[in-house]
This record gives structure tokens, sequence and C-alpha cells, in this order.
């Protein structure tokens, strides 16, 4: 059966006379507003619908959407289920495997362990669209479902939304959610643009085309070209392709003899489509395909695939419920989208918490932070010789010696905090980040140009991100590294063969400590 075989809608109802726009949904609570009820967690489902009492969180939010398709799904619905109804776990398993499309949860083993797939499509879509009658102030929010062949983001972009008259208002709200960003002026209406916007998305998973609003095309790419009697028409693009068509969906079931005479002069098809369109299927328009045959493109195939088609989502054949605006409907899609980003945003935030670096304290300095784990000595024989090159010639660029004798100058800090005397003798440890470069190294000599400098920078950062973890001290040092790294290429002055590193750049600014070691 074609996944757009059977559509189901859902919609609910609400009636509040007197009221005006609707209503902005409210922070969540930290308690119940009844006193009586013990204080309630605002978990994210409450967060996500504004609602802080007892029964947010609870089928209104998913878990009536949710349909399964394997064992493990199951599971984690039955979880859900059983902490959400207060029932036991082998009841909420049989209730979960019913939503999955068993009679229980011993016929979902038996189906799913033989390898077949929970029964129903392979992606669903939530429209929802807000209406405000302006005449009777009755308010509501009309959501209509609907099956997919492929999930939402891989038939089309939100970037993409615009050019089609049926999703130009729409919003991505989630994976499977789209929203329209305008209040309809009553519930027909808003049945209406919910509708429109399905039979776009219907002929775009049909068609295999997205919305396009390029010149090219018509026919050698200028609007004056257009098709006669053209009305409702709009562009499309063929990725697969690489070529443009056009739609048109006059109030007309046949091509004129001045349109055949048009696409015979520009060398264009054009075609009825058996698949009635977009704009108003039910109220008399018929969709035209129109192609540049000179590219070599067919619409055959395209038309074959619309016979397929189920017929279009049409207002007349609503079959469904509305919803109160408030709490503001979120998909099972929506919800587990913000949840993963919650979960992502929380790793990163361990990783870039304090707990990767400790305080430590230097004489005259205060009070500090560093990395918890230390660096291999070699890591710092390495780091101190690229710093003490680069301070090699650019004493008079303030932006670029300034921050390198800074980095230099904290990690002499941070190596005395890792290493106790006992492992890091004072004639290895003076000569880490301080002392000249022994003649013989490479370094040693003024560079020739400042991108020995600037590649030295960069495996310095390496090096530190390599050894280090994530966190604000070491954010600190890369930041100046690449202060430093922009001060060098903006920098026109020739390298000047003056000398090697001056007495004076190797001993100033030894440290808070001025020259001693903790």
């Amino acid at each position: 059966m074609h996944p757009f075989a059977k559509v189901s809608v859902v919609v609910f109802s609400d009636s509040a006379p007197g009221r005006s726009l609707p209503p902005v949904v409210a922070k969540p609570l930290r308690r119940c507003p009844d006193q009586s009820f013990p204080p309630c967690h605002v978990g994210p489902e409450r967060w996500l619908t504004g609602d802080a009492s007892l029964r947010a969180g609870r089928p209104d939010v998913s878990n009536d959407h949710i349909r399964p398709s394997s064992i493990e799904g199951i599971k984690q619905l039955a979880k859900r289920f059983k902490k959400s109804d207060g029932i036991q776990h082998a009841v909420a398993l049989d209730k979960a495997s019913k939503a999955a499309g068993f009679e229980n949860y011993k016929h979902a083993l038996r189906k799913l362990g033989d390898g077949l797939a929970a029964p129903g499509p392979s992606a669903e879509l939530y429209i929802s669209v807000l209406w405000r009658d302006r005449t009777t102030k009755v308010t509501g929010c009309e959501i209509l479902k609907m099956p997919l062949g492929r999930p939402l983001d891989a038939l089309v972009k939100p970037a993409q939304y615009k050019a089609s008259r049926g999703l130009g208002t729409m919003r991505r709200e989630g994976p499977d959610h789209l929203a329209d960003t305008y209040t309809a002026s009553s519930q027909e209406a808003a049945r209406e643009a919910a509708c429109e916007a399905a039979r776009t998305i219907q002929f775009i998973e049909a068609a295999r085309l997205v919305p396009s609003k390029a010149k090219r095309s018509f026919p050698r790419g200028q609007v004056q070209h257009r098709m006669p009697g053209s009305d409702h028409d709009a562009a499309w693009f063929d990725p697969a392709a690489k070529t443009f068509i056009r739609t048109n969906e006059p109030y007309s079931h046949s091509v004129t003899r001045e349109q055949k005479e048009w696409a015979d002069r520009h060398g264009w098809a054009v075609a009825v489509s058996p698949w009635k369109g977009m704009y108003r299927p039910d109220g008399g328009t018929s969709l035209f395909l129109l192609a540049d045959m000179s590219k070599g493109y067919l619409l055959e195939p395209m038309i074959s695939r619309l016979v397929e088609a189920p017929a279009p989502i049409v207002a007349s054949a609503w079959d469904g419920e509305s919803r109160p605006i408030a709490p503001a409907f979120v998909s099972p899609g929506q919800v587990a989208e913000i949840e993963t980003e919650a979960r992502e945003v929380k790793r990163a935030g361990e990783r870039r918490s304090s707990n990767n670096s400790v305080p430590y304290s230097m004489f005259l300095s205060g009070a500090q932070r560093r990395p918890k784990t230390r660096m291999p000595i070699e890591g710092h024989k390495l780091v101190g010789r690229l710093l003490k090159s680069i301070l090699i010639g650019t004493r008079t660029r303030a932006g670029v010696h300034r921050r390198v004798d800074a980095i230099r100058c904290e990690l002499d800090n941070w190596v005395q905090c890792e290493y106790r005397r006992d492992e890091l003798s004072d004639d290895v440890f003076f000569d880490l980040y301080y002392h000249e470069l022994p003649e013989g190294d490479a370094l040693a000599a003024v560079p020739t140009s400042w991108d020995r400098h600037i590649l030295n920078l960069d495996e310095v950062k390496a090096t530190l991100v390599r050894y280090y973890p994530e966190c604000p001290p070491l954010r600190q040092l890369l930041k100046k590294a690449d202060l430093a790294i922009a001060s060098l290429r903006a920098w026109n002055v020739a390298p000047t063969h003056t000398g090697r590193l001056e007495s004076s750049d190797i001993n100033r600014n030894r440290g808070p400590d001025d020259g001693g070691r903790l």
C-alpha cells in the first residue's frame, strides 16, 4: 500500500468566549498552582508545554502519538505508561504493544522476533495551525497528522519552504512537525491551510521535486515567456535530473490550442496530471506539468508516480478533532529532538566545566586555575622550544610578543604545579620555557618569513589540546595564540636578521615568582 493511502487527523476544539489573541504560553511554575498537591518537578515535557501542573507530561504531549517499531521502543513506551498511568509493567507492555499495532506483548515478540517491522508508515508528519474567530472570539489549534514514506527533512529543507505557496508560512518545529506562523481567521481556514501544506508535501514526495523561485524555470530564463493562461503556477527543481520544471493549476481540465502553440514554439512539453494538484483540487482546479524537452526531461515517470499517489488531502474530508491553543502542541519527534539537544549540551558543558580544572596559587599572583591533568615533560619541552623561537624577531610586534610571552609564563606556572622536584629537576625546569635555544637548533635563527612562527603557534595549540582537557584556562591560552597568529598575518614588516633571542627576552617576566620555583 502506498504510504499516503491512509491519512489520519487529530483535532481538538476549544470555546473561550471573550478571549482575544491566542494566549502566550507562560513560563513553567516550580510548584503546582494548587498548594494541596505536593511539589512537582518541572521536567522537559512540562517545560515544552508551559504547563507545570500534575497533568503536564501526560498523553497531551507524546504518549498517544508514539508508535514503536522495535521491542526496545515498546519497552521504552511501556516505562512511560507505567509511570504516567500507575499500572503494572506487564499491563504497560501490552498497552505499548497495542500502540505499535500488535495484539499484545507476546504477539509483538513473536512478530518482531521474526524480523518483521511494526505495521505502519516509516515516518509521520504533524501540521498545526492556530486559529481565532474574530466574531465569536473562539480560539483553537488544528492538528493534521499524515503518514510519510520518508522523513520530512529528507523531502524538503526549511530554507525551501518559502518558495512554495503551501509551505510559505510554515515553520519547522521538529523533525515531524510543521507549524503555521500565521493565526487563521476561523477553524475552517485553519483546516484549509493545514490541508494545503499537506498536499504540497504529498506532491513533493510523489514527484520527487523541491520548491524553487528561480527565474531559470521559465523558457529562456525570462518571465515574459510564461505560458499563456497560467494560473497558480510555481517553479520546482528536480535534484536527480538537475533541472527545473513548472506547474500550473488553472480552473480548466485540458490544454488549450494557444498553450500547445506556446509549447511547440519553446520546445516544452505540457501534460495534465492525473493527480488533481495542490491549490483547490476539490474546487475545480487541475494540475498541469511543464518541462523543457530540449534538456531531455521526460514527464512520464513523474506522471506514473502521481497515478499511484493517494488523492489530495482536502478540508471537506476532514475527520478529526481540534485542541486548545494552550498547552502548546509538541510532537513526539520534537520532544525527542529537544531531549537529544539537551543531552548534547549537558555533555558539552561537562567537558567545558570547571571539573576539568583545579585551583592553584603562586606568589604575588593570587588564586588561579589550571587544567586538572598534566602535560608530559616532553610536551613542555616541545612547547617551550617553539615559544622561544616565536619570540625571536617579534620584539617590536607587541600583539605577538606580549601574548606569546604570557603563554610561556602561564605554562611555566602550570609545570611547577604539575611536577615535584623529584620528578622534574631544576636544571630541566629552568630550561623549559626560559634560557636561549642552543646555537645548533634550527629554530634559533631569525625566520625568513612569519609563516614559520604561524606554523609553530599552530603546533603549540595542537600540543596543548592533545594533552590538556577542555577547560577555561586552556581556552584562554588558545585564544592568546589565535590572536598572536592574527597579528602575525597582519604584519607587513619582513623579519630582520638582528640576531638570536636577546637576554632581555629570555629573563623578563620570569613569572610572578620573579625567578623562583615553588
